[in-house]
């Protein structure tokens, strides 16, 4: 009886641990790489959110100053 509760309590443990692991791995795999840096809000003394309504998603703004970027 004892080693079926223990058996249980580990296959609980594994179980939620191996629900965590999936999680993170998701949100990992889904997460997509930004190419935002601190350094052009340094460059043009504006905040971050100037540019970006929810990083790394640009604004009307944001959109428009990149393009001005590439000439």
């Amino acid at each position: 009886m004892r080693s079926q509760r223990a058996m249980s309590a580990i296959l609980a443990g594994a179980a939620g641990m191996a629900t965590v692991f999936i999680a993170v791995a998701m949100v990992m795999l889904a997460s997509s790489q930004s190419t935002a840096t601190p350094a052009i809000a340094q460059k043009t003394s504006q905040p971050c959110a100037k540019c970006h309504s929810a990083p790394p998603t640009l604004n009307d703004y944001g959109k428009k100053y990149k393009d001005s970027e590439k000439k």
